[in-house]
């Protein structure tokens, strides 16, 4: 019995010494159960990069970027992107969804490392922060609602518009020709198409990839020819975290060459992205 238990003691420490690289959300739930385990692959510590990695994701639904499954686990294009960009760094990682426009302060404090999802790369986050090359470049949609009236681009001119898309890209509504005294910013996109429903507002703005999503789920939802505006997400760090940037940078390249980040997008968006 005395041989059992040591045995039992050593196996307990070799498991807990075992390195893990997996993620999982900051109430301990691991993302969602159709992925196969990042732990399955073994890959190399990088030295620059913090273990865990605490990574800030919005905690509104932007699908499928970035959406909660039935089980309540975090799943989605973003999401999978982390877990395969943790895996390849060799660390765990810490999901952590954070209100959309406080990555700065969460970043200055310490709370996450990296934001991610929904980070558009303007001369402004270049200037606050520590950016990654571009992942992914997804033209603007114009959404309206089936009996709006609504044909094409210029009936919009004057008309109540929400713009689900990173506040700085508000600009954007001059290439629409868009009154912008008429324009709202929102980063719930769940709202802004409740509102386009409710017929709260004439038209809505955001990433063609959740305007196809929305139009899947209702038929009545109508995209007009694509907004010239074209929105490219990167991952910021902080200025300070030159190294871990860099780090995460090239691990994103791979995964950008080897194809594996096109499987991901025309698994999530029937389109690949990823040009």
């Amino acid at each position: 019995m005395k041989k059992i238990t040591i045995f039992v003691i050593i196996l307990a420490v070799i498991i807990v010494s075992a390195p893990i690289t997996g993620c999982t959300n900051k109430d301990g739930a691991s993302p969602g159960p159709d992925r196969p385990d990042s732990r399955e692959t073994t890959y190399e510590r990088n030295p620059d990069v913090k273990d865990p990695l605490l990574i800030g994701v919005p905690n509104v639904t932007l699908p499928p970027m970035i959406m909660w499954d039935k089980d309540g686990n975090l799943t989605g294009f973003e999401i999978e992107f982390i877990e395969e960009t943790a895996k390849r760094l060799g660390v765990s990682c810490e999901i952590v969804p954070i209100n959309p426009g406080t990555e700065g302060e969460l970043l200055g404090d310490g709370t996450i490392d990296c934001a991610w999802g929904n980070i558009s790369e303007t001369g402004a986050t270049e200037a606050l922060y520590n950016m990654t090359g571009p992942y992914i470049t997804i033209p603007q949609a114009i959404a309206v609602y089936e009996g709006s009236g609504i044909i094409d681009k210029k009936d919009i001119k004057n008309a109540a518009v929400i713009m689900s898309t990173p506040a700085e890209s508000l600009a954007d509504g001059d290439k629409l020709g868009i009154n912008l005294d008429r324009v709202s910013a929102s980063r719930n996109y769940e709202k802004t198409f409740e509102q386009l429903a409710e017929g709260h507002v004439a038209a809505a703005v955001c990433d063609m990839t959740v305007a196809v999503y929305m139009q899947n789920l209702d038929g009545k939802i109508k995209i007009l020819e694509n907004d010239p505006a074209q929105a490219q997400y990167s991952v910021a760090f902080r200025q300070t975290d030159e190294k871990m940037m860099k780090a995460a940078d090239n691990v994103l390249k791979d995964i950008l060459g080897d194809g594996t980040l096109t499987t991901l997008s025309l698994k999530w968006f029937g389109q690949d992205y990823i040009k």
